[in-house]
């Protein structure tokens, strides 16, 4: 039963999407925006298999990890390095699948924890962010009513 795994996973990755949002900084606030739409569009794409793989999904994912490589490359957050890792061994459950015979269960199920993963990092990312003091984005331009400094 993958079924409250995935549940768990959705409720992971919702609270990384909102902590992300609304307490990250400019790289946590473009990755949350990326994995949005990255779910949007993936599922268009769901349905395109080829001998049984994924490759719509495979593809999708395989583009998400160039856009993380790319934030990891320009960003000074340890984060983003991270997430690129779990979408190097995402791919690699891909490339698994094609190779071997892995179980379509065996390969979802891996794909699953690995999501898991890298929506747990990047909620530690804004937790580190919150932890070092840095200023939400949201709070940077904004002038305090009575001519206070916001914080």
């Amino acid at each position: 039963m993958e079924f409250p795994f995935i549940i768990a996973m959705n409720l992971i990755a919702w609270a990384a999407y909102y902590a992300g949002w609304s307490g990250g900084g400019h790289p946590e606030r473009f990755a949350v925006a990326v994995l949005l739409m990255h779910a949007l569009i993936e599922v268009l794409f769901r349905e395109w298999h080829v001998n049984g793989i994924d490759v719509g999904i495979a593809a999708g994912q395989f583009l998400l990890l160039l856009v993380f490589g790319w934030l990891a490359l320009i960003s000074d957050r340890w984060w983003p390095l991270a997430a690129v890792a779990i979408l190097i061994l995402i791919m690699l459950v891909h490339a698994l699948t094609m190779a071997t015979p892995l179980s379509y269960f065996s390969a979802t199920s891996a794909r699953v924890g690995l999501w898991t993963m890298l929506h747990l990092t990047v909620l530690a990312g804004v937790g580190g962010r919150w932890l070092a003091g840095e200023a939400r984005v949201s709070r940077l331009g904004r002038r305090a009513p009575s001519g206070r400094t916001p914080g």
